[in-house]
């Protein structure tokens, strides 16, 4: 009896020192990010782990070191990870290129949303990618601007004003016939009615589904540090950078070539995680 005890007990034991083992080979959620104008620390989420997995196995494997930040916009963002952009010439276009990819989105919107610091993944646009697939690469972090109230109020109505239109225009194909047949018996009054009732629709699918509304964390954020709330719900944010967002103003005040936004002087980055 002793020696069977004993013997669950180092079975026990191995099991334990197994899961200890396989809890300190997990990736720290931190990395380091070196730039010729300082260092920017990013975590990264969690809650968006193809995302997370693959940039840190990019890092790990050294991909993104020494390319470049291609893309910079002064009050928006700066991109990089072009695989193409390591020693690129002068006035060559970038920004076409990926290492492996498209990863599926994990848009976890409104909790991670486009602030500034933010680091979200860059993509093909709608038209050619409808489920917003993201770069196996490329991402681009938030500078952004700060706004008002006012102005994220009149967002607000914008955007609930643009899904009004989309349940409109979803609701139109029902009505179509019976409006033809109207406006050519000269049925004004029965065409106010109609009128009446698809508006008084269009407002009751916009409840269902829930207005456009900024959150408490969004307001806060984007009235004080700023952000680009635009990109809100399109692309995938998978992290933010915590330390040396001083690093950002520095890099999207450089001059760039127009049209492509590529900074005149190269800037290039090595990225290592914190273990």
């Amino acid at each position: 009896m002793k020696q069977f005890i004993s013997i669950i007990f180092a079975f026990f034991s191995l099991i334990v020192i197994a899961i200890s083992c396989a809890s300190a080979r997990t990736d720290s959620s931190l990395v380091r990010i070196h730039t010729p104008y300082g260092i920017m620390v990013a975590r990264l989420y969690d809650d968006t782990p193809l995302h997370r997995e693959n940039f840190l196995g990019l890092v790990r494997n050294g991909e993104y070191d020494s390319l470049l930040f291609h893309r910079v916009i002064q009050s928006f963002m700066i991109q990089g990870g072009d695989p193409v952009s390591r020693n690129a010439q002068p006035y060559v276009r970038l920004g076409v290129n990926q290492i492996g990819g498209p990863i599926d989105a994990e848009i976890v919107h409104p909790k991670y949303f486009h602030k500034r610091g933010a680091i979200a993944a860059a993509r093909k646009g709608d038209a050619l990618n409808p489920h917003k697939m993201s770069s196996g690469s490329q991402f681009y972090i938030v500078q952004g601007v700060v706004f008002t109230d006012s102005l994220l109020n009149d967002y607000e109505l914008r955007m609930n004003n643009r899904i009004r239109q989309q349940i409109f225009q979803q609701l139109q194909p029902e009505y179509a016939d019976t409006i033809r047949y109207c406006q050519q018996n000269g049925l004004q009054d029965n065409l106010i009615d109609i009128q009446i009732a698809v508006m008084a629709r269009v407002e009751e699918e916009l409840e269902k589904r829930g207005q456009y509304k900024f959150t408490d964390e969004q307001r806060e954020a984007y009235t004080t540090i700023g952000g680009t709330p635009h990109l809100d719900g399109e692309y995938t944010v998978f992290g933010e950078i915590i330390e040396g967002l001083e690093v950002i103003d520095s890099i999207a005040a450089q001059p760039v070539y127009s049209p492509d936004d590529r900074p005149m002087k190269n800037i290039w980055m090595t990225m290592e995680i914190i273990e």
